[in-house]
């Protein structure tokens, strides 16, 4: 069921180009989730505009781009040009992989959407999803809901709340520290797209 309209162009090609990058072009879906994530909420806090578009959960193992994750799980109803059209660049590996099978179309992207996917490959494509699971519980989106995912009588999937994307986090890169003024401004540009 669509959520929000989403650029499935861009995602695929965002899943393409990180699984490009990866040794192998094998990539872990639960990792490229993270990464999609990491992607997103730069963008947003410097350009006002998230790269993908897709709507976020906290889960979990930290938070999930939830259109990408059906589509990857094969869940979500693309017709069969589109079908056809993503299996040109990446492909199921098994239940908890998927690989690339041709370079990712760049010319999908903005200059600041390459420069942001190339960014964040840099500062957290060596960590595991595990790795990236456990940074992504240090996040205010998944803590808002950190004590209802842990009861296990709860359900265990929450609609993120975008504003807290504009929320600063102290990690090892520095990339989510930035001035009030600038998110402030950023939080406005976004909001003012929604209308």
């Amino acid at each position: 069921m669509l959520k929000r309209k989403i650029n499935i162009r861009k995602v695929v090609q965002m899943l393409d180009f990180f699984a490009m990058k990866q040794g192998g072009k094998a990539m872990n879906k639960m990792k490229a989730y993270k990464l999609l994530w990491l992607a997103d909420r730069y963008h947003l806090r410097q350009y006002g505009r998230m790269i993908s578009d897709d709507t976020y959960y906290a889960m979990p193992f930290g938070i999930v781009p939830s259109i990408t994750k059906d589509m990857l799980d094969d869940v979500y109803h693309l017709d069969d040009k589109e079908k056809a059209w993503m299996e040109q660049y990446i492909q199921a590996v098994d239940s908890l992989s998927y690989r690339s099978v041709s370079e990712p179309d760049m010319k999908v992207f903005s200059i600041s959407d390459c420069r942001v996917l190339q960014l964040i490959w840099d500062k957290f494509g060596t960590l595991s999803q595990f790795e990236l699971s456990d940074l992504s519980h240090k996040f205010p989106e998944w803590l808002r809901f950190q004590s209802v995912i842990e009861d296990k009588a709860q359900k265990n999937s929450y609609k993120v709340n975008i504003d807290d994307f504009f929320k600063n986090v102290e990690e090892t890169n520095g990339l989510f520290e930035d001035d009030a003024e600038l998110l402030a401004l950023a939080r406005d540009i976004y909001h003012s797209k929604m209308l």
